[in-house]
């Protein structure tokens, strides 16, 4: 028996490319293709999906997201965007208490997936641009105070 007939390896892509993962077909695989440790179906479990919930009203804080290039941050927030764009890809996570888990995350959100480069631009003149494009793909008329018209960014948020 040779060893292709008992593990089957897919090439691993260098790069995950989170704007991509906006297409189904890509999302799908990445998904599916995700490895769930221990480790971190305690933090998505415990930490993440929680975070996310308006169901269940908590102290909901923002997540940073830190690791050395290569260690899976990107491909870990196109499965956590995708599926809470979309409950279909919940069929692709293949840790049941995760599954169980994102349930009531799953396909209640409007996502807009952003990279940012190396700008001088303000992070929040591209978060606001991005979302005012965004909301206006959506068929939403909104347009955000500019930067120094508002006292708060937080309500404008």
């Amino acid at each position: 028996m040779k060893y292709e007939k008992l593990i089957q390896f897919q090439p691993i892509e260098e790069i995950i490319q989170l704007r991509q993962s906006s297409k189904k077909d890509i999302a799908k695989n990445l998904v599916s293709t995700y490895v769930i440790s221990d480790q971190m179906q305690e933090k998505l479990s415990e930490l993440v999906i929680p975070q996310l919930r308006f169901d269940q009203p908590a102290d909901n804080k923002g997540l940073l997201v830190i690791g050395n290039y290569g260690t899976g941050k990107s491909h870990l927030m196109a499965v956590i965007s995708a599926i809470a764009e979309d409950n279909e890809f919940l069929q692709g996570i293949k840790k049941e208490k995760v599954k169980e888990d994102a349930q009531p995350i799953a396909g209640r959100f409007k996502v807009k997936r952003l990279e940012i480069g190396a700008v001088t631009t303000s992070l929040r003149d591209i978060v606001i641009n991005n979302l005012e494009e965004f909301m206006e793909d959506e068929g939403m008329d909104f347009a955000f105070h500019q930067g120094n018209q508002t006292d708060s960014n937080k309500r404008d948020l």
